[in-house]
């Protein structure tokens, strides 16, 4: 009986780590970002796989999907510009979601939203322990991740697909798709919702 217990509790150990190993992965990946650490991007993503997904999200035949969805709702005049120039995007797409552009673009990112968004008086979304004692804490920004969490699943051993809502648009929505490759997870698809 114990020799049983001893091999369910390993069992569910090696499960729980193979859990978490994605898991892991992603986080690494980023502190990649966040740090602008090139080298680590460069082997962590699966770059042509990725402008692959990505270019495939913004394309005409994506946005006239969206359009014919009759459940949709109608589509403001912003998001029909948006719509209209996504597809030209592909440019950028091969230029910049590369190891040494993407920290740059993600500057950008950074930019708009210390430097630009509160000057045009956009506000930062409120967290979800926003008046509390933890507000702005680490506890705080993983509360917040997962409120906008969609979903996570392995499709396959080796397939992980997270669906995450944008924080400042809820109609928007973000897929990465994680893979295991040799034996390391990296990312191998993104697509972008609801622009």
């Amino acid at each position: 009986m114990r020799r049983v217990v001893l091999v369910g509790m390993i069992v569910v150990a090696l499960l729980a780590a193979y859990v978490a190993w994605p898991v892991y992965a992603a986080m690494k990946l980023r502190e990649a970002m966040v740090a602008g650490d090139s080298a680590a991007l460069a082997t962590r993503i699966d770059w042509s796989a990725v402008r692959s997904s990505l270019k495939a999200s913004v394309s005409a035949e994506a946005m006239a999907r969206l359009d014919a969805d009759p459940d949709a709702p109608a589509p403001t005049r912003w998001q029909r510009i948006k719509r209209t120039a996504a597809p030209r995007l592909t440019g950028a797409i091969d230029r910049y979601v590369t190891p040494e552009y993407l920290p740059v673009l993600l500057g950008y990112r950074r930019f708009w939203r210390g430097t630009v968004r509160p000057v045009l008086g956009s506000k930062e979304p409120p967290t979800a322990l926003t008046g509390t004692l933890l507000a702005d804490s680490a506890v705080d920004r993983f509360i917040s991740f997962l409120r906008r969490l969609r979903r996570a699943a392995f499709v396959s051993p080796t397939t992980v697909v997270v669906e995450i809502q944008d924080k400042y648009a809820a109609e928007r929505h973000y897929t990465a798709t994680l893979g295991l490759q040799g034996w390391e997870w990296k990312l191998t698809g993104l697509s972008i919702s609801g622009l």
